[in-house]
C-alpha cells in the first residue's frame, strides 16, 4: 500500500514539474532582433501554462557602459504547418472604433493587416494556430504575418536602458487549437490573470446621455426635460450621464460653461442623485486646447516635437475651432492636474462615473496619426515609451477617483487601459443611422471574449431617432441630424443592445421621440443585462468594417437567446435546427429576431453545436 502511494506521489510530482517546465521545441527557431544604438543582449524562454498555451518571455538587456536606446524591436515566429496564401486568417480587434476584427486570406495584406492583440490562422475548419499579447506594460505588439512565420514587432520609442538593465518584452502566449471559441475564451481569461483582474463590478445602468442628441450644446433644461420623461418612461433607470461641452477650454476641467450651465454641475448632479441615479461625467483625459488655462501657464504639462514645439491640431468644428495639444504624464505636475481635476469631479461636484475619452491619444502612435509633421515626441522623461506615459496618467486617474467610482475607457487602444478601467466601449460611435449598426455590431462582438473577463463591454448609445423627431437643439454635425430609421432598422439596434453591453443609456430626445421609438427603449431597458454573449458566425464575416455577424447567442444565468440579424437588403433563411426549430426561419432584409431557447442543452452544447466554422 504505501508503494502505491508513494508511485501516486512521483507521478503527481512528473506531472507537475513538466507542467512547469520548459516546453519541448514545438516552436522552434524564434528569433529576436532588437534595433538599438549599440549592441543588445536577449534572451528568450518558452513555458507551458496550466491554460494551455505556451508563454513566450524575452529579456532585453544592456550589458554595455553606455545607455541604451532602443529603435525597433521584432519576434519571428515561424509555423511549423504550411501557411499557404489563400487561408483565411483573423487579425484581433485592439482599438475602439479604428481597428476592428479583420479576416483576410493570408496572401492579401493591406496597411490594416496587424493587430495590437492578436493573430490566429485557420488552417482547416478543426484546427487553428495562434498567437496574442497578454501585456502591454512597455510597449505595443503588432501582429502581423510575415513568409510563414508570426511576426511581433514594436516601436521602441527612444526606450533607455541604463547599463547593466535588463526588461521584460511584452508577453506572448501560443497556442494550436482544434477550437476557436475554446481558444479565444482561454484567452481571455489568460489576460485577466497576468493583469490581476479576478472581479469586475457590476454595470447594469440604464439611463439617458446628452451626447448623441445635443453633442456639445445642452442647458440644464435639456437635462431636466428629458429626466422627467425618463422617469415617466423607466421608473426604475438609474443614471444620467454628462458628455462633452461643459468645460470652458480642453483641459481646464475645474471650470465650467457659465452660459450654459449657469448654475453649474452641482446643482444638476444633485437632482441626479435625489433621484437615486448615478451621475457621470466625461471629460477627454489625454489632451487640452492651446487657448487653456492649464496650458498658459505650464506649457512644460505638454508634449512637443523634435524641434521642440508644442504639438498642436487644429481641427474645425461647426461651433469653434478646436486646438488639440497633448497631456505628458512623464511629467508629475501634468498627473497631479489631473488628479485634482478628477477629485474635484467627485468629491466637489459628486460625479460617481467617469467616462474618459479619446484615450488613443495618449499614446505616440495616436498623436503623430493626427499630426503628420511630428517626426519625434520630446517628453518631459525622454527615456520612457508613450505606453509607460500613459499608464502613469491611467494610474494617476484610477487613484484619483478611487475604486468605489465607475471608470469606462472611450476612444481606446485596449492592451494597456486593461486592470484600471471597470468599462471599455469596444465599438465605434453610434450615429443615428441604419448603416452605423452592422458596423458597430462587427466591432462590439469582435471583442467578445473580453468582455466580462478584462472589462465590461460598452455598445455605446440607443439611438432611433428619424429627422422628424428632431427639433431645433439638435446637434448640427452631419451625422446626428436628419437622416432617416424604418422601425425595422430601429428594432435590429435595439436587438443588438439586448444581447451585448452592460450600460443601456439612451441619446435621443425624450421630449420629442414619438411614442412608438420611445417604446423600443423600454423594450431594451427591461431585458436582463447578458452575461456572456457570442458570434457563432465568427469566421463567415469581418471581411471589412461593415460586414457584422448575423448570429448571436447570449446568456443570463440559465436563460439563453439567440439573435438572428439579417443586415443585408434581401430575404434570408437560417436552419436552427440546433437551436430547436425544426423549420428554417426567413427574415426580410434588414430585420432582426431574438429567440428563447427552450431546450435541454447548456450554453456552451449549443456554442458548439451552432457555430460555424
Amino acid at each position: 500500500m504505501k508503494r502505491k502511494y508513494a508511485v501516486l506521489i512521483l507521478v503527481l510530482m512528473l506531472k507537475t514539474a513538466i507542467s512547469n517546465a520548459e516546453v519541448p521545441p514545438t516552436w522552434q527557431n524564434i528569433k529576436v532582433n532588437v534595433k538599438a544604438n549599440q549592441a543588445v543582449e536577449t534572451a528568450q524562454k518558452l513555458t507551458e501554462q496550466s491554460d494551455g498555451f505556451q508563454r513566450l518571455a524575452i529579456t532585453i538587456s544592456n550589458k554595455g557602459k553606455e545607455d541604451l536606446t532602443i529603435e525597433k524591436i521584432v519576434v519571428s515566429i515561424p509555423l511549423n504547418e504550411k501557411v499557404t496564401d489563400n487561408l483565411d486568417m483573423l487579425y484581433g480587434g485592439s482599438c475602439m472604433g479604428q481597428t476592428p476584427l479583420l479576416r483576410q486570406p493570408v496572401g492579401i495584406q493591406t496597411k490594416k493587416s496587424s493587430s495590437k492583440i492578436y493573430e490566429m490562422v485557420r488552417l482547416s475548419e478543426s484546427q487553428y494556430v495562434f498567437a496574442g499579447a497578454i501585456s502591454w506594460r512597455i510597449f505595443l505588439p503588432n501582429f502581423i504575418v510575415k513568409e510563414g512565420a508570426f511576426e511581433v514587432w514594436s516601436n521602441g520609442e527612444g526606450k533607455q536602458l541604463k547599463p547593466g538593465q535588463t526588461i521584460e518584452y511584452e508577453q506572448i502566449v501560443l497556442k494550436r487549437s482544434n477550437n476557436w471559441l475554446d481558444l479565444l475564451n482561454q484567452f481571455g481569461s489568460a489576460i485577466a490573470v497576468e493583469n490581476k483582474i479576478s472581479k469586475l463590478k457590476p454595470a447594469d445602468f440604464k439611463g439617458w446621455a446628452t451626447w448623441d442628441y445635443y453633442g456639445r450644446v445642452f442647458t440644464p433644461k435639456d437635462i431636466y426635460g428629458n429626466m422627467n420623461q425618463l422617469n415617466t418612461l423607466a421608473p426604475d433607470a438609474n443614471m444620467v450621464q454628462i458628455d462633452g461641452g461643459w468645460w470652458t477650454e480642453r483641459g481646464d476641467y475645474k471650470s465650467l460653461r457659465l452660459d450654459l450651465l449657469p448654475g453649474g454641475l452641482k446643482e444638476i448632479v444633485a437632482r441626479i442623485t435625489s433621484e437615486g441615479k448615478t451621475p457621470g461625467l466625461h471629460f477627454d483625459g489625454f489632451r487640452g486646447d492651446a487657448n487653456s488655462n492649464i496650458y498658459k501657464a505650464h506649457p512644460e504639462y505638454f508634449l512637443h516635437d523634435q524641434d521642440g514645439k508644442l504639438i498642436v491640431e487644429v481641427n474645425s468644428k461647426s461651433e469653434r475651432v478646436m486646438k488639440y495639444i497633448y497631456f505628458d504624464y512623464s511629467h508629475p505636475g501634468a498627473r497631479e492636474h489631473i488628479a485634482d481635476c478628477i477629485r474635484n469631479m467627485k468629491n466637489n461636484w459628486g460625479i460617481r462615473y467617469f467616462k474618459i475619452d479619446f484615450m488613443r491619444y495618449g499614446l505616440e502612435d495616436g498623436v503623430k496619426d493626427r499630426n503628420k509633421n511630428v517626426k519625434s515626441i520630446k517628453a518631459y522623461d525622454p527615456t520612457i515609451t508613450s505606453v509607460e506615459r500613459f499608464r502613469l496618467g491611467m494610474k494617476t486617474m484610477r487613484e484619483a477617483m478611487g475604486n468605489d467610482a465607475y471608470f469606462l475607457g472611450c476612444s481606446a487602444v485596449f492592451g494597456p487601459c486593461i486592470g484600471f478601467v471597470d468599462g471599455m466601449r469596444t465599438g465605434g460611435d453610434i450615429n443615428p443611422y441604419y448603416e452605423a449598426f452592422p458596423e458597430r455590431c462587427l466591432a462590439n462582438l469582435g471583442n467578445y471574449y473580453l468582455s466580462g473577463k478584462v472589462f465590461n463591454g460598452d455598445a455605446d448609445y440607443l439611438v432611433f431617432r428619424e429627422a422628424i423627431d428632431e427639433d431645433g437643439t439638435v446637434s448640427q454635425e452631419d451625422v446626428k441630424h436628419g437622416h432617416s430609421m424604418t422601425m425595422n432598422e430601429a428594432q435590429m439596434w435595439a436587438d443588438f443592445n439586448k444581447l451585448y453591453g452592460t450600460a443601456r443609456l439612451e441619446s435621443d430626445n425624450l421630449m420629442t421621440l414619438r411614442p412608438e421609438r420611445k417604446a423600443l427603449i423600454k423594450e431594451v431597458f427591461t431585458f436582463p443585462a447578458m452575461d456572456k454573449t457570442v458570434p457563432l458566425d465568427f469566421w463567415k464575416h469581418a471581411t471589412n468594417k461593415t460586414d457584422g455577424f448575423e448570429l448571436i447567442i447570449a446568456r443570463k444565468d440559465k436563460d439563453i437567446y439567440l439573435g438572428v440579424f439579417n443586415w443585408s437588403d434581401k430575404p434570408k433563411d437560417y436552419a436552427l435546427q440546433a437551436f430547436g426549430k425544426d423549420n428554417p426561419i426567413t427574415l426580410a432584409g434588414r430585420h432582426s429576431q431574438i429567440l428563447k431557447y427552450d431546450g435541454k442543452e447548456t450554453f456552451e452544447q449549443l456554442c458548439k453545436n451552432l457555430q460555424s466554422n
